[in-house]
């Protein structure tokens, strides 16, 4: 099998779109790759007018299918200018579930039977984040993909903020800063059918786009984006409730220029995939050094094992055949030129 970049699922300003971000990926049992991300109308506005777009691939990622777009079913119900984002795939055996948001004020869920090729109508979610005891104006689940526990539970890192409206720029007040955030998760016991909130963080500085990942030992670990001083990953450990975080520390072996990054669990060990640039100069500073890490020991320790690629951005990871499948955007001098799918032999790799 082919290892590097494998296809450009998408490209700036083609099909219709200015440009493609916030990536998610998932492999099912049967093989199939489902990615989805978002389409959007403008550059580098996350409120424009923003689609969910879903792909497949039935050849290991070398080709997709045209794209669907599973919010159409509801999107007649609502007027004005829409933004859908953050899409979150859940591979759940023979069931594929999908998470995203409207405005970042409501959060939907739906359902895929048939691997991807069709979606049911979706189902609002956004009643269980107000049980969360934060005060929100903005919401959003992942980016990324969720996880099934190995007792079956769904795990979906979400974050909310209560930001500044910025009526300078839309007189709706649908447009707010995406902080002051916290962290979190939702988590559902029956396949979606119904959902519980989980933990939020405190005393991690604006922490927001978070990955997740079961330990060996069946706690849930999460890696946490943030604004620290020390520009660097923020992770912590969950007790078994995922009511609180029983352990929190500052990971300095992974550099982080406030950037998504994604964890996935292998046989031979934990991965990580994200823009390693140590600056730390700035808060956000240039998304470059896209790299995969790996943890033999569980989060104890790390170290980088490739380079994926040096223009990078958001970046989502899941694991398949002894093989890293990463889904990343390929951001060069702040623009998105490509949605890449790219693919490393890891899971040969002994300790």
């Amino acid at each position: 099998m082919k290892t590097g970049k494998i296809a450009i699922v998408e490209e700036f300003g083609k099909r219709g779109y200015e440009e493609y971000r916030i990536p998610s990926i998932i492999i099912t049992k049967k093989g199939t790759v489902l990615t989805a991300y978002e389409a959007r109308r403008e550059s580098k506005n996350d409120w424009s007018r923003v689609d969910v777009a879903v792909r497949r691939s039935c050849d290991q990622g070398y080709s997709f299918e045209a794209p669907i777009f599973p919010q159409i079913k509801i999107e007649e119900a609502v007027s004005g200018e829409q933004t859908w984002s953050n899409p979150l795939l859940i591979a759940d055996g023979d069931h594929i579930h999908l998470l995203f948001c409207q405005n970042y004020e409501r959060v939907w869920f739906c359902t895929s039977m048939d691997e991807g090729v069709s979606f049911g109508t979706p189902r609002e979610l956004t009643d269980v984040f107000k049980g969360f005891p934060y005060v929100w104006n903005v919401c959003a689940v992942g980016p990324g993909h969720g996880i099934v526990s190995r007792k079956g539970r769904l795990i979906v890192p979400i974050w909310l903020a209560n930001g500044e409206v910025r009526m300078d720029i839309d007189l709706s007040g649908r447009i707010k800063n995406h902080f002051p955030s916290v962290a979190g998760c939702i988590y559902s016991d029956d396949r979606g059918k119904t959902w519980n909130t989980g933990f939020v963080t405190q005393g991690i500085e604006n922490a927001n786009e978070t990955t997740a990942a079961e330990l060996k030992n069946g706690k849930i670990l999460f890696n946490f984006r943030n604004e620290r001083y020390e520009r660097r990953r923020v992770l912590g450990i969950a007790d078994e409730t995922l009511t609180r975080l029983e352990k929190v520390w500052t990971e300095d072996t992974l550099p982080d220029p406030t950037c998504f990054g994604s964890m996935a669990q292998g046989e031979n060990g934990l991965y990580f995939v994200n823009c390693a640039n140590a600056d730390q100069q700035r808060i956000y500073s240039e998304r470059i050094h896209l790299t995969l890490y790996k943890s033999g020991d569980q989060a104890a320790t790390w170290k980088a094992i490739k380079e994926i690629d040096y223009y990078g951005g958001y970046a989502d990871v899941c694991l398949y055949g002894g093989y890293a499948y990463i889904f990343y955007e390929h951001c060069k001098e702040g623009k998105v030129e490509q949605l890449i799918v790219s693919r490393f032999e890891v899971e040969e790799e002994k300790e």
